[in-house]
């Protein structure tokens, strides 16, 4: 096995178990939520994509850093990658406050926005809401994170999110159902232990807000025990000056605000989709792509990430050195590592999804569009591979506006590809996932070509 492919991997497992772990978080609400019926999983799949959208806000903070981090590793400057860490986690804070804020007054015009309708928007209004109010925590992990991929330490993020979404599970149905937890999700592993505790402690169910609840209440304690790590392993003077430095910051940002506007866009793309054709279908579309997308991508694509996340760090390390060879190297052992994963997940969404997704929903309709969202998106997972990692490699190098401009383009024509597969043609849920299968192969295409040019490595 070549070095490089052994480095990739080295890191790479804890970054895949720490985005699963981390799409876990949705897998329990999806799957804790179907005791309130398919309406409360529509609202769920609807707003996912609000989340998307604030994880573009939250990412300004996260993107920059890995890379400034990762080269002043490879430069062997740690006084440059202390002050990076600490203008990092600031820049997180006070995104968190600006987001709970802005929260506060346009939860309402959101779910408009979304075109939910009746009680699945009112579901969605309530879980926003509640998402909101405990968002800081959820603005810094990712910085926090970053902070530890970019000086090579991938296993403390997974550790933190072990326990996260340790908890996160155990509180879903307290928060949740209260007391009738075992009766809200018969079968439900544990369930009756968390009815005990929450009639123990005259805890009342708080419904779909208590998913978001127990999210932000998790990332609370996990984010305190990381930045505690980070003091006093790592030597971080968290506080340390007082005054930031704007240049750090815009440092910071202006590597992130090119990624941040894609993942916006890609977001922004799926709330249109949401509007202008998933409404015009039946209710249960809406329903499978959130369960889908949740749990079955939520499983795939943190796979891919993790490599690409790992393969970031050792190329910001090798630029950092002065080693472009080195950087090469790290991405033929990552693409090779990539194409297998990729055929594995085509396989996994065509062979296995279907004997999975009824543990997800008991509605025969949302059942029916799972499955179809699995077998058409199938037909791209080796081409996410492609793109996720030569994306990641422009990240590791610093060089973000061609991803932008990529994925910009190829997530804005899903708009109406979607509308004329759907909608013209007559071809309903499918043509949708077609219109996203489409444009990932444009995508991948565009960003291989890109790092193969190699500009980046200069």
């Amino acid at each position: 096995m070549r070095t490089e492919t052994r480095e990739v991997l080295r890191l790479a497992w804890p970054a895949v178990l720490s985005y699963v772990l981390n799409n876990a978080y949705r897998m329990n609400d999806q799957f804790w939520v179907q005791g309130l019926g398919g309406d409360a999983q529509a609202a769920l799949g609807a707003t996912f994509f609000v989340a998307i959208m604030n994880f573009s806000v939250v990412f300004l903070a996260a993107g920059g850093t890995l890379a400034l981090i990762a080269r002043a590793t490879g430069a062997g400057d740690p006084e440059a990658r202390q002050s990076v860490a600490r203008h990092a986690l600031l820049f997180g804070v006070t995104i968190g406050a600006v987001l709970t804020l802005f929260g506060t007054f346009a939860t309402e015009t959101i779910v408009s926005w979304l075109g939910l309708q009746s009680n699945v928007a009112a579901l969605g209004a309530d879980y926003l809401g509640a998402l909101y109010a405990v968002i800081l925590p959820l603005a810094v992990v990712p910085a926090l994170d970053h902070v530890f991929i970019g000086w090579g330490d991938t296993k403390t993020p997974m550790r933190l999110l072990c326990l996260a979404v340790g908890l996160n599970y155990f509180l879903n149905p307290i928060l949740i159902y209260g007391a009738d937890a075992a009766a809200a999700v018969p079968g439900a592993p544990l369930a009756g232990v968390s009815a005990s505790i929450a009639e123990a402690l005259g805890i009342e169910g708080l419904g779909i807000r208590g998913a978001a609840y127990a999210t932000g209440g998790s990332r609370l304690i996990s984010v305190s025990i990381g930045l505690v790590i980070l003091r006093t392993r790592r030597g971080v003077p968290l506080l340390g000056s007082l005054r930031p430095k704007l240049s750090r910051l815009r440092a910071i940002a202006s590597i992130s605000a090119p990624m941040s506007v894609s993942i916006a866009t890609y977001a922004g793309v799926y709330w249109a989709v949401l509007a202008l054709v998933l409404s015009r279908l039946d209710p249960a579309a809406t329903a499978g792509l959130g369960v889908g997308f949740t749990v079955f991508e939520g499983a795939a694509y943190p796979c891919y990430l993790g490599v690409s996340i790992a393969t970031a760090s050792l190329v910001g390390r090798n630029l950092g050195a002065g080693n472009p060879d080195g950087a090469w190297g790290v991405i033929r052992s990552a693409r090779a590592i990539g194409r297998v994963l990729g055929v594995t997940m085509a396989l996994a969404f065509w062979f296995v999804a279907p004997l999975l997704a009824p543990l997800f929903t008991e509605d025969a309709g949302v059942l029916r569009e799972t499955i179809r969202y699995c077998s058409v998106l199938a037909f791209s997972q080796y081409w996410v591979s492609v793109e996720t990692i030569n994306e990641k490699v422009l990240l590791g190098a610093g060089y973000t506006r061609p991803i932008m401009l990529i994925s910009m383009t190829g997530n804005l024509l899903r708009i109406p590809l979607a509308f004329v597969l759907a909608v013209t043609l007559d071809h309903g849920a499918a043509g949708v996932w077609w219109a996203i299968n489409l444009t990932t192969y444009f995508k991948a295409g565009l960003c291989w070509w890109t790092v193969q040019r190699g500009l980046w490595s200069s």
